[in-house]
Parts: structure tokens; sequence; C-alpha cells
């Protein structure tokens, strides 16, 4: 065979040795994968409480505004103990990040990183306009939750079929200003108030924020009374098993009953429970001497007989053993030879 049909051990070397360098990344970038590239979305209504769970890798939490792309405010570092903004619970992999109502102010990008400023993950938070419907009873109060909003930042206009009106503008009320709404319409650090409301306040209140962004839009209709369990799940759970749970009560108590009344008059009859004695009735046979075919001896009372006993007789075959029982009966009978 000439050299050049000689196989060269280290034909295949360079392959290999790539192939296993190839394998090495594709394991890593799937590792850095799994591990740091955690993305996701979340949509939350205007004062809806926003919950990031940080990793256990996290030493950073990043946010980047959704109006404001180019720039990064950092709102929880390890080191600093404490969050600039939102708040920290839990420890280890429990850690949760919170904001308790979230405004167009929290709409963006969240970003954790770890301790060599690594992204660990991210997420993006969109907020929207969040929708109610409240039924009033005439000359009740209508209240519209801030959901979030700062008082200052607040405007509520009416829509309905007999006005087009602003209510509030920043955050103070203007309704003084027309006839319908005078002194009916009331600020408050949390909701707005409209007093006395009747058949014209009905229609649709948009509650906005300084931008002009819809925070909520309350849809209120009259009604004659309120429903009471209308709406409320936990109130029709508990009537449904309410119900099951009183009927077995009732059967308990009549059961019970019916068991202490039959107790109480097995205890006032004791013949029902013990009857007497069947059998003849009458006064003890007479006493024999020893020896005698039919001899029967009786120690203490006799059937159907009070306890006083009745010795055995004086004089020839007197009774020679130990002085009778007065509750015990011992009779013997001899056979008839």
């Amino acid at each position: 065979m000439s050299h050049k049909d000689t196989p060269s051990p280290c034909t295949h070397g360079p392959s290999a040795e790539k192939m296993m360098w190839t394998v090495v990344i594709l394991l890593a970038a799937a590792l850095h994968v799994e591990s740091y590239g955690m993305h996701g979305q979340e949509r939350l209504f205007h004062g809806r409480q926003l919950k990031i769970y940080l990793n256990k890798n996290c030493d950073k939490l990043e946010f980047i505004p959704a109006d404001d792309p180019y720039n990064s405010i950092l709102y929880w570092d390890r080191l600093m103990g404490r969050a600039r903004k939102g708040r920290v619970s839990g420890t280890g992999s429990d850690r949760r990040w919170f904001i308790d109502k979230v405004t167009y102010e929290d709409q963006g990008t969240y970003v954790q990183r770890d301790f060599w400023n690594k992204e660990v993950s991210t997420i993006k938070v969109a907020v929207t306009t969040r929708l109610n419907f409240e039924k009033c009873v005439a000359g009740e109060s209508l209240y519209i939750p801030l959901e979030g909003l700062d008082l200052a930042d607040a405007e509520l206009i009416f829509t309905g079929q007999s006005a087009n009106v602003t209510l509030v503008h920043d955050g103070a009320p203007v309704g003084q200003n027309l006839p319908d709404y005078w002194n009916r319409v009331e600020t408050h650090s949390l909701r707005l108030e409209i007093k006395s409301v009747n058949t014209t306040d009905e229609g649709r209140y948009l509650l906005k924020d300084r931008k002009g962004r819809e925070v909520s839009i309350t849809k209120m209709d009259l009604t004659d009374h309120h429903e009471t369990t209308d709406g409320n799940p936990l109130m029709a759970l508990l009537l449904l098993l309410g119900i099951p749970a009183g009927i077995c009560c009732c059967c308990r108590k009549k059961i019970f009953k019916k068991k202490a009344t039959t107790a109480a008059t097995l205890q006032t009859t004791p013949d029902a429970v013990h009857p007497p004695p069947s059998g003849p009735v009458g006064p003890s046979p007479p006493y024999s001497a020893p020896g005698q075919p039919g001899t029967v001896y009786y120690h203490g009372p006799s059937p159907g007989m009070g306890p006083a006993g009745h010795p055995p007789p004086a004089g020839p075959g007197q009774w020679n053993g130990p002085p009778p029982s007065p509750v015990s009966v011992f009779i013997h009978i001899h056979p008839i030879t």
C-alpha cells in the first residue's frame, strides 16, 4: 500500500473538535435563554396592583417608560436596601416588587439585572381604561373612584341625554356654575361625588388625567331599590350552603328529640325493659325430712313473696348446715325410686 493510501490519524481531528465546540456554544446559549431570556407582557386596568416576582439572581430592577424609551430609571437595588418606587417584600426566591395602584405613568418595560449587569428578565406593562357600572336610587350619591389618580390631575366629564358638561377640572369642581349641579359636586382624596342623583344624571362619566388619557368610564343608571344579593357570589354561596345545613340541623333536632322521648318512656316503665318472671305464684312448698322423695329445700324468699325468709322447721330432720342466705335460692330434688 502506498503512502497516499495510508489513513492519517489526524484526518478527523479538527472536524470533531469543531463539532464539540459547536455543541458547547449551543448548550451555553440554551442555558442563557433559560436563565436570562424570560420575557412577558401584562395588561392592567388603571388603579390595579402591579406585582413583579424578582428572580433569585436579580440585583437591580430598572424601568424604561413607554413614552421615553431612551430613559432608564433605577427602581430597586439590592445594595440600597429599599425601593425608590414601590415596595419589596419577601426574601430569596420569594421576593416581590409591588405598586399598589398603577397609572399611565407606570407603562413601560421593567428589566431585572444580575450582579454583572446582565439582563435576567423583562416584562412590559400596559395600562388600560377601567369600566364601571353603577346603579343608584334617586336621591343617593354617585361615587367615582380616582383609581390611583392624583386629585390635582383629575378631570370629570359627564355625557347624558340632557347635557354634556365638565364637572371637575384639575381636581376642582366646576359644576357650581351650572344650575343643575349647584352644591352637588364634591371632591375627595380618593373619589369624586355627585350628590342627590336623579333622572337627568343618568349617562356616562369619563374620568381623565391631566394629559387627557382615559382613566375610567362609569355608566350610571337609576333603579327603584338595591338588590342585596345581585352581583355578590359570596352571599349566594352562603345562602346555597345554608339551606342544606338548616335541613340537616332540623332533622338532627327531631331525631334527638325522638330518641330522648323514647328513653324517658322506657325509664318510667321498667316493666317494659325487665318484665316480671313468669310461672306460678304462691307459698313455698312444705319442708320434708332429708332422704324422703321429693324433698325440696328453700333458702331465701320464695317467688312472688317479699324479702322475708322461711327458715327450716325445728325437730327431727333439722337442717344442720350453715344458716340460709336471705337472697339466695337453693333447690335440691331427690329422684323418686
